[in-house]
């Protein structure tokens, strides 16, 4: 069965996290479709971060389904993991980049991760081609993170999600 443009790449069905007793999502349903920008608005504590975490199997929830670009997030199969995580990339709040590495060594770790068959030079390109589309300039691959300004870490993680 073919999917249609309307089916939803993110669904999730009856999703519920909690902590102890406190109970931060309770019966969510939620789809994103192809193309749709979602913004999730909510005060500290109010569950976003542990959302996202679910949706991209760095959480297991208590309960509910989650199928991301029609694979169930919640497998524990390797092909479906790995299926999900070639296809998507996660830009973290604070960039979150290896502090031992470049730019460039930073943007590398998952192509690196899902495609080690590729020859550095290659990388190399790729890497250039991520940092230039987040807005960097090509000096910044061989910088460290501590070297560069907060909008640049955002930047260069950026960059690595792209990748």
């Amino acid at each position: 069965m073919s999917a249609s443009t309307d089916d939803p790449i993110i669904r999730i069905r009856g999703l519920r996290n909690a902590f102890g007793a406190q109970v931060v999502h309770e019966n969510l349903d939620l789809d994103v479709r192809r193309g749709e920008i979602l913004g999730v608005v909510g005060g500290s504590g109010s569950g976003k971060s542990v959302l996202m975490r679910s949706i991209i199997g760095l959480r297991t929830p208590d309960a509910g389904e989650i199928d991301v670009l029609g694979v169930n997030a919640r497998s524990d199969a390797n092909e479906d993991r790995l299926a999900i995580e070639r296809n998507i990339g996660v830009l973290f709040q604070d960039g979150a980049l290896f502090s031992s590495l470049t730019v460039g060594e930073n943007v590398q770790v998952p192509l690196k991760e899902h495609h080690p068959e590729l020859p550095e030079s290659l990388l190399y390109e790729l890497a250039l081609l991520k940092v230039k589309l987040a807005g960097l300039p090509p000096d910044a691959l061989d910088k460290l993170p501590s070297q560069l300004s907060g909008g640049m870490r955002k930047r260069a993680g950026l960059a690595r999600a792209l990748a």
